[in-house]
Formats: C-alpha cells, sequence, structure tokens
C-alpha cells in the first residue's frame, strides 16, 4: 500500500478555510462609587460627602456602639428641634439598637423644648447606655436633649448652654428670654428689702427715733419709690413666663433621674435655668463637668456626667468638625451600593 503525501495540492490549500480573527475581550463592569446618605433626612435623594460618611464610620469603629446624627443648620423645617424632627425619629425609633449602646452626635442651636425631651427619651427607653457626642454646640433645648444621655462627650471646643426659655416679643419682634421678666421682680424684691434696710439704719443713727415711729415712713418710702415699676408688670405674663420655665427646669430633672441623684438633678436643672446671666452664655467642657460649692447657695460648675476623650475619639471627632456647618442631616449613616457600568472614565 502506497504512503500519503506529505504535501497538499494547491487546490487543497485553497479550499482550507482560514482561522477566525480572535473576538476583542469584553471590559469588566466597572462598580459604581459607594454612595451614603442620612436615613431620616434629607434622605436617599441628597447623597452625603464620603469623607464625613467615613468619619462617622470610623467614630462607630472607635465606640464600638451605632451612631446616629442630628446635626441642624440655616433655615427650615430641619434647622431646629421641632414637631416635624420628632416624628422623624419616632418613625425610625424600632431601628434603635435594644439593649446596646448607641451614641448620637447632636449639633444644634436648640428649638422646642418638648421635642427635645421626647427625643431623649425615645433613646433612653430603647438602648443600654446613651452617649450624646458635641463636636461643637448643643445650645437651649439641644443641651436639655444632652441631659438625657449617660454620658456627654464634648469636643475640646464644644459647648452648651442655659435653659432660659426663649419666648417671642411681638412689640420687639424678637425673642426675649423668660427669665428677664421673672428675675425683675426677683431684683425688684431684693431691691427693696435693701433700700428699706438702708433707710431705717441711717434715719435711726441721726434722728435717734425708735424703729417703730420710723419703718411706717420707710416702708411708704420704699412703696411709692417702687410702684411706676410694679405697676408695669404683667401678672398674668409674668405667671406664663414663669410656668415655662419651670416646664423647662421640670423636664431636665426628669430626663436626668436615670443616672443622677434627685439632688444632683434639681441642682443642675435649677442652676441650667436661673444661674446664667445670658441665654448665650458659653458652659465649655470644663464648666459643664466641674462641681465646687463656693456658698451656701452658689455653685461653680455643673457636675454633668462628662465622658474622658481619649486620643482615638478626639482624632475621630475632629474629622466630623469640618462638615458641622454646612450640613443639616438627621438619622444613621446608609450605604447604597450604585449598579455597575461598562463606561470607562
Amino acid at each position: 500500500m502506497e504512503a500519503a503525501s506529505a504535501s497538499a495540492t494547491p487546490e487543497q490549500v485553497a479550499a482550507t478555510p482560514s482561522p477566525a480573527p480572535a473576538a476583542s475581550p469584553v471590559p469588566a463592569p466597572i462598580p459604581a462609587p459607594t454612595r451614603y446618605y442620612a436615613e431620616i433626612h434629607p434622605g436617599p435623594s441628597e447623597p452625603l460627602p464620603n469623607e464625613f460618611a467615613a468619619a462617622v464610620k470610623q467614630l462607630e469603629a472607635v465606640l464600638g456602639c451605632p451612631v446616629w446624627m442630628l446635626i441642624q443648620n440655616g433655615e427650615g423645617p430641619w434647622s431646629d428641634i421641632n414637631p416635624r424632627v420628632f416624628r422623624g425619629f419616632r418613625s425610625h425609633k424600632s431601628k434603635i439598637a435594644e439593649s446596646r449602646p448607641v451614641a448620637l452626635i447632636l449639633d444644634s442651636p436648640g428649638g422646642d423644648a418638648q421635642f427635645a425631651y421626647q427625643i431623649a427619651r425615645l433613646f433612653q427607653r430603647r438602648a443600654n447606655g446613651f452617649s450624646v457626642l458635641i463636636p461643637q454646640w448643643a445650645k437651649s433645648a439641644a443641651t436639655l436633649l444632652a441631659l438625657g444621655a449617660s454620658n456627654i462627650v464634648l469636643g475640646r471646643d464644644a459647648e452648651l448652654g442655659p435653659l432660659d426659655v426663649q419666648i417671642f416679643d411681638p412689640e420687639r419682634e424678637d425673642y426675649d428670654s423668660a427669665l428677664n421678666a421673672v428675675q425683675s421682680l426677683e431684683r425688684l424684691n431684693a431691691f427693696s428689702l435693701t433700700a428699706i434696710d438702708q433707710a431705717m439704719q441711717l434715719l435711726m443713727g441721726r434722728t435717734r427715733k425708735k424703729s417703730d415711729t420710723l419703718l411706717p415712713l420707710v416702708l411708704e418710702y420704699a412703696a411709692n419709690f417702687l410702684r411706676p415699676l410694679l405697676e408695669k408688670i404683667d401678672t398674668v405674663d409674668y405667671t406664663k413666663k414663669s410656668r415655662d420655665l419651670k416646664v423647662a427646669e421640670q423636664y431636665a430633672v426628669r430626663l436626668m433621674r436615670a443616672n443622677y441623684s434627685a439632688a444632683d438633678a434639681r441642682r443642675i436643672a435649677s442652676h441650667l435655668v436661673e444661674k446664667y446671666s445670658t441665654h448665650g452664655f458659653v458652659i465649655d467642657r470644663e464648666e459643664a463637668k466641674a462641681c465646687e460649692q463656693i456658698s451656701h447657695s452658689e455653685w461653680f460648675g455643673l457636675g454633668l456626667k462628662v465622658g474622658d476623650m481619649s486620643k482615638e475619639l478626639d482624632e475621630a471627632i475632629e474629622q466630623i468638625i469640618p462638615f458641622m456647618d454646612t450640613l443639616t442631616v438627621a438619622g444613621r449613616v446608609m450605604e447604597v451600593k450604585g449598579e455597575a457600568t461598562n463606561e470607562v472614565s
């Protein structure tokens, strides 16, 4: 039998199909960058800066617990503590970790004491340890909210504020402290007693008459002197403002009773309502933590449970501070992974 030819004929070569060209590789899908948003407000429609979200996540890692936020700026329905803000937290209350520690980043000018109290109670009823972290400030009703915490963490330059209630004055078209009306009567009373005492001493020394003779004259003098001032006081308005101040004080006592003795809760609440000269008074970290009795009825500092600041916690808070003046957010930081895309940037 003859061996097969080793070489192909020209016709065979022409009949052999050419190999197909290699297909170009399909680029792998490029995942879209991870986006973050605040769960309660403003929600998924407005992503958070990734740097801010990363800083909050770092803070969660340092604390070892979930971190919520209430950061308020500018104007609008979320710029202070009000019914809308409370309803937002109430609608997400089931997501507050039950029987676990929880932290709240709080940066707020204040608002309505009633709703600050209710937000604090939402956390108190559910969390096993409720910490409030204040990077910059928590004034007025925000201070009240912070009093519900078992631990207050104040940034190095952070501040709280007094609890004297602010009431809108239609004549002045501005807010005014309810304490002004209440303290004005107290000061008039103190002034009248001082005036009577001084007048009695002066007249007894100069006239040598008995006190029984001089006292009616001195009382008449003091009454005539103070009558024009006392007649300007609206007793109904005075009563209302006194009641408003008492409400703030009672809310504070009730929030603190879980973490302070009854005596300390009353002392701190009274101090915050009555002892600071202006509503904008700066209560810094040292003032909030200090507790020193300087007289029978006067104290320096509040004696709040202000937590110590570790290096890691301080650094984590410092990473958040640059965003405090631009963001208005409420709730947890949530993550949304975008769809993959084949586009190459």
